[in-house]
């Protein structure tokens, strides 16, 4: 049974209560990932997002799993930039890995959410991100504890 803190997604994921990051994780992530962050960026992840440094995020992103606020803001670096690569179904299968990787280290509501965020629900994948189609399966592996 799950405690007070937590939430249950789907079926059998835990989803503990961690919704909030803080501003200064944004810096630190800023800072881990080497990329610049401004106040008046509204939507600081997609507008430095970098496609050519996407496995350099990725490995950041793993490298630092164990703290969900870090793992948030790093993950929402990684699937931007993941979105944006032509080459993507080339890296499926590792980003996927690392992806259930996170979860499994974290399970923070926030970290769920950003998940739901770019699996993009009920949309058609042609029509959505490029990196839905590997969200998408990040969650059934969570779902059905295929990790």
């Amino acid at each position: 049974m799950a405690s007070h803190d937590e939430l249950i997604v789907g079926v059998g994921a835990v989803v503990h209560d961690r919704t909030h990051p803080t501003r200064e994780s944004m810096l630190r992530a800023a800072q881990v990932a080497n990329v610049v962050h401004e106040d008046w960026m509204q939507d600081w992840p997609v507008e430095v997002s970098d496609p050519q440094r996407l496995d350099e995020f990725v490995g950041l992103l793993v490298a630092n799993k164990a703290e969900w606020e870090l793992t948030y803001w790093l993950l929402n670096l990684v699937l931007a930039s993941a979105s944006e690569r032509d080459d993507l179904h080339e890296r499926d299968e590792l980003l996927v890995a690392a992806l259930v990787a996170v979860w499994e280290a974290t399970s923070a509501c926030a970290i769920a959410q950003t998940f739901e965020y770019w699996a993009s629900p009920g949309e058609d994948p042609d029509k959505s991100f490029a990196v839905t189609p590997c969200v998408r399966e990040v969650q059934r592996r969570i779902r059905h504890g295929l990790g």
